[in-house]
């Protein structure tokens, strides 16, 4: 099953690993316009990657990165999940999403360690085995999961301009799994991290005209 994902921009930096699609256990050299079917799975490796769907969603990966299109029982559409599978992603990821009015949230993304984020804009990266740490740069960010019973909680809700370090133990039951040890401001290096990574025009395409990138993930 295709869905309406499609890769549109591979990146790579002098002699580097390319990103590689693993599509039906065959692994493929990730290329630009390739669209995601259900079950494929990509590693960025050492390129960097964007992803957009075709209601404005652009997701931005760095190197050493993860990004699964899977069918997931909480994934998909927000209102009826079971209709659309979901993006799982790994590693450093951008995410935020440009709307030709008027506004519609139709789909969500979620962390591999389990967290989901619906709507927002955000920056996260992999800080070691347990830990990750997850950036509000546009409006707050809802970082929330759901239990066994699949009722959805909150972990934490991150100002903007803040970030959140979480602790997750895969052995714990789901409201017990994270912890979250410090949200504290955004420093002033890792402002000029993200900007000049993954909002940097000159790094990346522009956006298409006449559409607006606003808050909304």
């Amino acid at each position: 099953m295709k869905g309406n994902y499609t890769v549109s921009q591979v990146i790579l930096e002098k002699q580097a690993r390319r990103p590689m699609l693993l599509r039906k256990g065959e692994r493929l050299f990730l290329e630009e316009s390739m669209a995601l079917s259900v079950g494929d799975h990509l590693e960025t490796f050492d390129g960097w990657v964007e992803v957009r769907d075709s209601d404005g969603l652009v997701i931005r990966l760095g190197p050493s990165s993860e990004l699964s299109y899977v069918f997931d029982p909480y994934g998909g559409i927000v209102s009826h999940p079971a209709e659309r599978p979901s993006v799982i992603f790994y590693g450093e990821i951008f995410k935020f999403r440009y709307y030709v009015r008027p506004l519609e949230v139709v789909a969500c993304g979620k962390y591999r360690t389990s967290c989901w984020y619906c709507p927002s804009s955000f920056y996260v990266r992999n800080l070691d085995a347990n830990r990750d740490a997850y950036y509000a740069l546009a409006g707050e960010v809802p970082v929330w999961e759901r239990d066994e019973e699949g009722t959805p909680f909150d972990i934490v809700r991150i100002p903007e301009g803040h970030k959140a370090i979480l602790r997750h133990d895969q052995l714990q039951p789901m409201r017990k799994r994270y912890t979250v040890e410090e949200v504290s401001p955004v420093s002033a290096e890792e402002w000029d991290y993200i900007v000049s990574n993954f909002m940097n025009p000159k790094r990346w395409q522009k956006y298409p005209e006449g559409q607006e990138v606003v808050t909304a993930g």
